[in-house]
């Protein structure tokens, strides 16, 4: 029964190849809706116990994602021009859009609580830029005598000082924290280095660079399979239909994730990658069977039929297993593997469907000659 696709395909082939491009359209105007998802966190459940718990105890004791600033100066911190620019990068930063400006802990933002004739003080470790020496040891004198702040705001060979910067979301921190190196960068000089960490940067970094690999490999494999298969058949026709659709069959695969609400996570952005190898293995088959009949037959609608009749249930049968094989992973407890496994198999089967009707439809199309 599944056959009359194919043979419908080969009695109307314009109508075919008009309506795949239209079908593979719209899952392709469903691309600009992609929300991009690169937090390891939605590797499990929004309810999972342990996401829960982890969550209400931030929550509880306000805690916030941070970004951290180290600059170190192999002459010392304590420098009047040193801490000018301290001073310049902090107030540069609380500028930033996403920064927790009353968290931010640094020397100009953080209280240093001292006692004064038996009163407390409480004033800012460096109220303002220091513009003589004596300024510098009494801010000096006045961090070393409190223990909260050696090892944590500056160490303790006074060579490096450290400033802890809270977002509003951890999502930011990628941007923050190129924002933040930009300002050091310009603020810094010879003897001078930053540092810029915090889990949260680590792992929008690992997510947005992830991306970028996969942004670079996909089209990168896809080139190498072209040339491969061109290497292979000496034929840019037994090349070219295969390509369209292992590209048509990632757009349907990653339109259908996008248009369905479903994130791109880390592991959905693999999807182009698996799909385009598994993508061109059955339209190969079909090719190469047609320009081996093709000489003998003559015919293109006979030779196509012919092919047909003994490639379409092995073919049928090798893709649903594959497809039913990437399927099983929506039985996995991490949603984004779940997701993976089922778009994949969509994707294996819409290059299946896309075979059996777009493969067909073209050649009937195309102009074709024998062999020698």
């Amino acid at each position: 029964m599944l056959k009359r696709l194919t043979y419908f395909s080969i009695d109307h082939p314009k109508m075919v190849v008009i309506f795949t491009l239209v079908l593979t359209g719209l899952f392709l105007f469903q691309f600009p809706k992609a929300h991009i998802d690169t937090d390891p966190e939605n590797m499990l459940e929004v309810h999972q116990s342990d996401r829960v718990f982890y969550g209400q105890i931030k929550e509880d004791f306000g805690i916030r994602d941070l970004i951290v600033l180290g600059i170190r100066d192999d002459s010392g911190i304590f420098q009047i021009e040193t801490m000018a620019k301290i001073a310049r990068i902090t107030d540069d930063i609380l500028k930033i859009e996403g920064v927790i400006v009353e968290d931010v802990i640094s020397f100009t933002t953080t209280d240093n609580v001292t006692s004064e004739g038996g009163l407390l003080q409480v004033r800012r470790i460096m109220e303002t830029v220091p513009n003589s020496k004596e300024e510098i040891d009494a801010i000096k004198a006045g961090v070393y005598d409190n223990p909260l702040f050696v090892e944590k705001i500056v160490s303790k060979e006074g060579d490096a000082v450290a400033l802890y910067i809270p977002i509003q979301k951890k999502d930011m921190s990628y941007r923050i924290s190129k924002e933040i190196e930009s300002i050091v960068q310009e603020q810094l000089g010879k003897g001078q280095n930053y540092y810029v960490a915090g889990l949260p940067v680590a792992e929008d970094t690992f997510g947005f660079e992830m991306f970028v690999q996969m942004g670079i490999l996909a089209p990168l494999i896809g080139m190498v399979i072209f040339v491969l298969m061109f290497l292979l058949f000496r034929k840019l026709s037994l090349v070219v239909s295969p390509m369209i659709v292992a590209m048509f069959s990632v757009a349907w695969g990653m339109g259908a994730l996008i248009g369905s609400g479903f994130t791109v996570h880390i592991m959905s952005s693999m999807i182009p990658i698996f799909l385009m190898p598994i993508a061109v293995l059955d339209s190969v088959h079909i090719l190469s069977e047609f320009y081996d009949r093709y000489p003998a037959l003559r015919d293109r609608k006979q030779t196509l039929m012919a092919v047909t009749d003994e490639l379409f249930t092995p073919m049928f049968y090798t893709s649903i297993t594959t497809a039913v094989g990437f399927a099983s992973l929506a039985l996995a407890d991490i949603p984004p593997v779940r997701v993976f496994g089922v778009f994949v198999g969509f994707g294996v089967m819409a290059a299946w469907l896309l075979t059996v009707t777009f493969i067909p439809a073209s050649i009937k199309i195309q102009k074709v000659k024998g062999k020698g």
